[in-house]
């Protein structure tokens, strides 16, 4: 009996944290954001937006031009996503997709917010995925891993059905399709100019003739991925 009694006093000490030192001190919160970083909320109906960072959380109802201010207070982490409760801000983050209901964006998190008692509802946190690239502009940030050269200009801009693209000095365009997470463009039409150095155009147009996987990156970025290599986009408005 008091050799089985020893061993579970041992087992406690080892869970607890070595004899004389007291019980392990628990993990520090989890939250939203790296420390930092600023998360964003929006609404549109009325047209509202609301960022938190490590000290203060703000809301604007652009409607109304107003304003309200409150110190961030500690996250609370629920089953679901995050909670934040101040005198006159609560902030209910909901790890759920969601589409702010005037554009194409979708956003990572359902946000609910209440303002001295008023109920807004909008979306937060990183946009994701388009439910089309039809009607999006993307600037090209790199082909490959090279950044983007000095001058010339590098975009790519989707319409209904029809890419127009530029990579550094002739305009090109072409029809297109989706599939799933797969980009296919049909024949690349394009000007013929000759400039000085054609390499960054030229592995760009390799790329673009084969099917292409799509990679959100954030939501704001776009990794076309092709087994030429990769087109690394970023999203303008």
């Amino acid at each position: 009996m008091k050799l089985r009694l020893a061993i579970l006093l041992a087992s406690l000490s080892a869970l607890t944290g070595c004899e004389g030192y007291g019980p392990m001190p628990p993990p520090p919160p989890l939250t939203p954001n790296p420390p930092g970083s600023v998360y964003r909320a929006v609404g549109t109906e009325p047209f509202w937006d609301l960022t938190i960072d490590e000290r203060q959380m703000v809301f604007t109802d652009r409607g109304k031009n107003v304003a309200v201010a409150q110190p961030t207070p500690r996250v609370i982490v629920g089953i679901a996503g995050e909670i934040y409760q101040s005198p006159r801000l609560g902030v209910n983050i909901v790890h759920r997709q969601c589409s702010d209901g005037m554009s194409d964006r979708v956003y990572a998190d359902t946000v609910q917010l209440d303002v001295d008692g008023r109920r807004y509802n909008g979306c937060g946190g990183g946009a994701v995925a388009p439910a089309t690239l039809a009607g999006s502009n993307w600037r090209v940030v790199s082909v490959n891993g090279r950044q983007t050269p000095p001058g010339g200009q590098f975009f790519m801009q989707f319409e209904a059905n029809r890419v127009s693209a530029k990579l550094g000095c002739n305009g090109l365009g072409a029809d297109y399709s989706v599939t799933a997470n797969v980009l296919d463009l049909g024949p690349v039409i394009g000007t013929r100019m000759a400039c000085p150095d054609m390499t960054f155009e030229t592995q760009g147009s390799t790329i673009l003739d084969q099917p292409m996987t799509m990679a959100w990156i954030g939501g704001d970025r776009l990794a076309l991925t092709s087994a030429a290599g990769t087109i690394e986009l970023t999203r303008s408005y």
